[in-house]
């Protein structure tokens, strides 16, 4: 496998192998249904006017308590694109999944040309575009039709490519326009979301400890980064400042911020849905130090390509650490494309110490079927996460919405509805998706939904109204 040309043909076989087994760990989630978080984004898609909606994402900060889609964050292409879909999907789920399933396909295409220009080694082009399409922890990121900014991270991706195809142009023209394209895709990833500006570092990386090593002392060289950093210190300026990142999601360099990156840090070659037992727990600890000192060993080698991508990969955790825009495996996914590519380079140079001269094709054979294996098995951790989450979640809203719906055909305009026995994660934060989702169930009139606990249902009886209902999961 090594040793041949990385545009060759088992590049191109490589390709089709990571499409093909996501594919294969992505298809129960196909056509789950609608969960959480997609019936606020449907009911706005419904009820708001294109006027009102696009002013609703575009220009938040007007009335950011009113705001129907992004008063928690100013993504406003995500949010078009959202409203996009439901013209041509409405209620039907498998439309929207099919579209998150393509972005994904579209990041795994991203990764082997970056890897093919990066690398430059069939071994390593494999490794990283295997890691990134099977990759089992940011699954949910693929799965979850709310997830709907997805489509920022195969845009960076691909800014990152157009950048580089800049600064190794010889001719200006060539040059003005890819770097043009570049900021233009910058800017879409970034309109998609925040967290899409963790490909900055990587590339300043690459592009200073790669390709301008030689020329670090000329100020010539940093030339190319400066549109690049005025754009992301724009960006940066707009939404923490002018729109609607709000004080509990600024910077916060604290020990939980910390915590929270030492647990991406952790996933990348162990990955866990949480904490796992406490062997798991050790050696996963183990591995995410091999992931620390990695490009402290990379740096005293040397290896300047991986150097850059491993402290890429660890810079682009600093928006989840260090921001608080969500926590959990599935923000793994955007770093997950910058660990893949730091695999890749460390394939790519580990192999020449593990091969004897004359056992090539031997040894290449074998560690092609070791690849092929590991990638399978990891391929079906991922299918039975995926297959697990859709029972464990939107199956289950499903279920939930289904017996609602016969238990009460109708609500009265005006009344209460309220419920217990609402699933897990229906319930987090308050409940806060109940209401947008009955809203949406039960069009044509004002239902406010009232989520209590089991424990209390004798003393809720007493205050129903007669325009009030009373809804308890699995027990009517």
């Amino acid at each position: 496998m090594p040793g041949l040309r990385a545009n060759g043909p088992v590049a191109y076989i490589t390709l089709a192998v990571a499409s093909v087994l996501a594919l294969a760990i992505y298809w129960p989630g196909l056509d789950s249904p609608f969960m959480g978080d997609d019936y606020r984004y449907l009911l706005a898609s419904r009820d708001m006017s294109w006027g009102s909606f696009l002013h609703d994402a575009w220009l938040p900060w007007v009335e950011r308590e009113a705001s129907e889609v992004s008063k928690d964050h100013w993504r406003p292409l995500s949010w078009t694109y959202f409203r996009v879909q439901y013209q041509f999907f409405g209620d039907e789920p498998i439309g929207y999944h099919l579209t998150s399933f393509a972005a994904h396909l579209a990041g795994i295409v991203m990764v082997w040309l970056l890897a093919r220009r990066l690398v430059k080694d069939t071994a390593g082009v494999a490794i990283a575009t295997l890691v990134f399409a099977v990759h089992p922890a940011g699954f949910e990121t693929v799965t979850w039709i709310s997830a709907l900014s997805l489509a920022a991270f195969p845009l960076a991706l691909a800014g990152w490519l157009a950048f580089i195809v800049a600064v190794q142009a010889p001719e200006p023209a060539r040059r003005r326009r890819y770097h043009a394209l570049a900021l233009a895709l910058f800017a879409a990833a970034l309109l998609n979301r925040e967290t899409a500006i963790a490909v900055f570092p990587a590339m300043g990386l690459w592009y200073l400890l790669v390709h301008q090593r030689a020329s670090l002392r000329s100020a010539r060289a940093y030339r190319p980064l400066v549109p690049y950093v005025a754009l992301a210190i724009a960006y940066l300026l707009a939404n923490s400042w002018f729109f609607t990142v709000s004080d509990e999601q600024q910077l916060s360099a604290d020990l939980d911020a910390f915590r929270r990156t030492w647990f991406y840090v952790k996933q990348a070659l162990l990955p866990t849905t949480y904490e796992g037992a406490a062997l798991v727990a050790r050696i996963q600890q183990a591995l995410g130090l091999v992931v620390l000192v990695t490009p402290l060993v990379a740096l005293a080698a040397r290896r300047w390509l991986l150097v850059a991508l491993s402290l890429g990969f660890l810079a682009a955790l600093i928006p989840y650490g260090l921001f608080s825009v969500g926590f959990g495996p599935r923000y793994f996914y955007l770093p997950s494309a910058f660990f893949a590519l730091a695999l890749g380079a460390a394939a790519a140079e580990l192999w020449p110490f593990v091969v004897r001269p004359g056992a090539e094709r031997r040894v290449g054979a074998l560690a092609a079927t070791g690849v092929a294996v590991i990638a399978v098995g990891v391929a079906a951790v991922g299918l039975n996460r995926v297959d697990r989450w859709v029972d464990q979640g939107p199956a289950q809203e499903q279920r939930w919405i289904d017996d609602l719906r016969r238990v009460h055909p109708e609500l009265p305009d005006g009344g209460t509805l309220y419920v217990t026995n609402v699933p897990f994660h229906m319930a987090l934060l308050n409940g806060y998706v109940v209401e947008p989702t009955v809203a949406y169930l039960y069009p044509g009139g004002t239902h406010k939904v009232q989520v209590f606990f089991r424990a209390d249902l004798e003393d809720v009886r007493p205050w129903l109204e007669p325009d009030d209902r009373l809804f308890v999961f699995g027990e009517q």
